[in-house]
């Protein structure tokens, strides 16, 4: 068994870190990490306390992509299919998570790191990180989702130029394509950005999470505009002062 996935939730700043940890083969997922990656967004979902998921690599580094020493026994021929199955899973638990998920990339973003990457909602990469989907160079296929995802983020032009040339982007390459939402200069600043998004109004976040993703009711969005946060940003405003959500 190699790696672990595991999440730790600050309660001061309503955050929780989804941590890759495999440092030795910088981060690769192997099949283990994959299934214990829906495990813990799982258990974060039902946590009524955590506003913004952070997914962060441990020891500077993203993600490798997947664990490629488990090829020779789960990806031949049909098992393919039953090991992108998996990992189609993982990717789907991000999105469907009611609050944001911030990829949070350090170093090295590769392969199905990159995949993580993408399926988070927003990405924000530290100066010096490496962007890269090699599957041309190793003569393997990127899967349908992981693929699907890409496209929507940069387009397809993009999308298949990160397959055909094999590039390696850096922040500057991936912010130009829209692979990246905004670039920071040391991972402190992306912190104090995810602390941002936590301190807003939970529930305003929430819905427009779900409504770009076709996924808000009428009633959910009306029943904002009786909430007690709602009100809370009306007094704020009027009061001049910074408001106090709850999520209620």
């Amino acid at each position: 068994m190699r790696g672990e996935v595991f999440a730790e939730v600050s309660a001061p700043t309503k955050v929780a870190t989804v941590w890759i940890d495999n440092p030795e083969r910088i981060n690769a997922m192997s099949i283990h990490m994959w299934r214990r990656f829906v495990e813990v967004l799982e258990g974060l979902a039902d946590d009524q306390d955590v506003r913004v998921v952070a997914v962060r690599g441990v020891g500077g580094n993203f993600c490798s992509g997947a664990d490629l020493g488990e090829f020779d026994d789960h990806r031949q021929g049909a098992d393919t299919l039953i090991y992108d199955r998996r990992t189609e899973s993982a990717l789907v638990a991000v999105r469907e998570m009611a609050v944001p998920v911030v990829a949070f990339v350090e170093g090295y973003c590769l392969g199905g790191g990159l995949s993580i990457a993408v399926a988070c909602d927003l990405v924000y990469a530290v100066q010096g990180a490496r962007f890269q989907i090699p599957v041309a160079k190793m003569g393997t296929a990127y899967p349908d989702g992981a693929l699907e995802r890409l496209r929507e983020r940069v387009g397809y032009a993009q999308a298949l130029a990160m397959i055909a040339t094999a590039a390696r982007l850096d922040v500057s390459d991936a912010l130009r394509i829209g692979l990246v939402t905004e670039a920071f200069d040391s991972g402190e600043q992306v912190v104090e950005a995810i602390k941002r998004i936590a301190s807003l109004a939970p529930r305003s976040i929430a819905a427009a999470k779900a409504a770009l993703n076709g996924r808000l009711s009428e009633e959910e969005r009306l029943a904002i505009f009786s909430s007690q946060d709602y009100a809370e940003g009306l007094s704020a405003f009027r009061e001049r002062r910074t408001p106090r959500f709850r999520g209620i």
